[in-house]
């Protein structure tokens, strides 16, 4: 039995180190994990080169996939062995927001259920909502680790709604918003632009078939404009023809080309965090009457469905992944996901024996 565990910490901007910390212990409604899988989030690079939403000695790590090493004496679905992906979202089920149907804003989440980022890992209310997912031996760990992020892609191509056959961008393709194009595609949209800056990323977005923009060769929002021509409305004359545009980014110049490009009575879905407070043309989002829609993490059912396409196969994450890391080398991983011109996944991998 463990006696310590290596946990990986935030330590300062710049720094994440691994400490020994004692296992976690499995509450009544837990289980505990051995890590099989984890992937380093957008979300964790802005901790960990910013400072953003994070405070010195915070685990790291909520994108994990792992065996089921302990359960609670009040946990009967799930028994040690069990391979499963983690929902690491673990709403209370009962403030205004979850029992309004929107568990993706609980008040009081359960965060134990962070912190992949190490040898073990504690899940808890392992049984209330779609927490553990039950992974077919057919199923890696790295792809069990990428439920969390299409989760994430799922709620906001449903929060968007777009018509399948309607034009459609996506800017910025990192690990969430390559699975944005990639439920996309399952769904049957056809003409979709995906846009960035990195090479790698820009590649494995064209390898699902959409057409890629690379914003450093020109004039993105002209590019736009050319391919799918203007639109009218009033006081917005040659406005762009975007139906839906998916800004994930978080950068001003794709914020300003969302605006610019999306058509009137359009929807630009907002999912990047950008860790600053980005200027929105308003008066372009009003005269346009634009649907200007955040969407957030991700509800149990979001996560189900997202679990599903993995099962049947409608979406392949395996090629998303350009570094395996092992956990003994974590500052490394976060200096990977953190040069974008040279990753697309870093996932981070138990050290082998």
């Amino acid at each position: 039995m463990r006696t310590t565990m290596r946990s990986a910490r935030w330590q300062g901007i710049g720094s994440v180190g691994l400490v020994e910390t004692p296992p976690p212990q499995a509450g009544p409604l837990d289980v505990v994990l051995d890590v099989g899988a984890c992937g380093i989030c957008g979300s964790d690079v802005h901790a960990f080169a910013e400072g953003a939403w994070i405070s010195a000695g915070d685990p790291m790590g909520h994108e994990f996939a792992g065996t089921v090493s302990a359960v609670g004496d009040r946990v009967s679905a799930f028994v040690v062995g069990d391979r499963v992906a983690v929902n690491p979202m673990g709403p209370c089920g009962s403030c205004a927001q979850c029992t309004g149907g929107s568990s993706n804003l609980c008040a009081n989440p359960a965060h134990s259920s962070f912190g992949g980022l190490g040898d073990q890992v504690l899940v808890a209310r392992a049984e209330s909502g779609a927490r553990l997912f039950r992974l077919p031996d057919t199923m890696s760990f790295e792809e069990g680790a990428f439920l969390e992020p299409l989760s994430v892609a799922v709620r906001a191509v449903r929060c968007a709604d777009p018509d399948p056959g309607s034009p459609i961008v996506v800017a910025g393709l990192g690990s969430i918003e390559q699975c944005v194009v990639r439920v996309l595609r399952a769904l049957g949209a056809t003409d979709v632009v995906g846009i960035d800056v990195s090479a790698p990323r820009l590649r494995v977005a064209a390898s699902t078939g959409i057409d890629v923009l690379d914003a450093r060769d020109g004039d993105v929002t002209a590019a736009v404009l050319a391919r799918w021509g203007t639109s009218g409305s009033p006081y917005q004359p040659g406005s762009g023809n975007v139906a839906t545009f998916f800004e994930c980014s978080g950068a001003q110049p794709m914020i300003t080309t969302a605006t610019a490009v999306t058509r009137a009575g359009g929807t630009v879905a907002l999912t990047g965090l950008s860790g600053h407070r980005p200027a929105v043309d308003l008066d372009t989002v009003v005269q346009k009457e634009l649907r200007l829609r955040g969407t957030f993490a991700y509800t149990g059912d979001d996560a189900t469905e997202a679990f599903r396409l993995l099962l049947d196969g409608e979406v392949d994450v395996a090629p998303l992944v350009t570094h395996r890391i092992p956990l003994s080398r974590v500052a490394e991983a976060f200096a990977a996901q953190h040069a974008t011109d040279g990753s697309v996944k870093v996932v981070v991998l138990p050290d082998r024996p």
